[in-house]
């Protein structure tokens, strides 16, 4: 995988099934995630799905290794201390 300097992931996700360590809802533990760490560092973060944070996804604690469950036409923009650090877009990636 390669993150462009836009946000834009290039490469292949495959497809991961049983997946129990990103959530114990059965209906979250098979898609396709995307791991990254930052190297920002700082206090407090959110990440926000498509423009909205998601309830627990606002003000958390930074953590800089961080997965998310995507699909093509998702966008993840991680902010820290309430400052843009990056938007990640999947549109370029190939889903096998």
């Amino acid at each position: 995988m390669k993150v462009l300097k836009d946000g834009t992931v290039t490469g292949t996700l495959k497809k991961v099934t049983g997946y129990t360590d990103f959530s114990s809802n059965p209906e979250e533990q098979s898609g396709y995630y995307f791991p990254f760490k930052l190297t920002k560092t700082g206090t407090k973060m959110t990440l926000k799905k498509n423009g909205v944070a998601q309830p627990g996804k606002e003000n958390m604690t930074f953590d800089p290794e961080i997965i998310f469950r995507v699909t093509k036409t998702d966008k993840f923009a991680v902010e820290v201390d309430g400052k843009p650090v990056v938007t990640f877009n999947f549109q370029k990636s190939t889903f096998k």
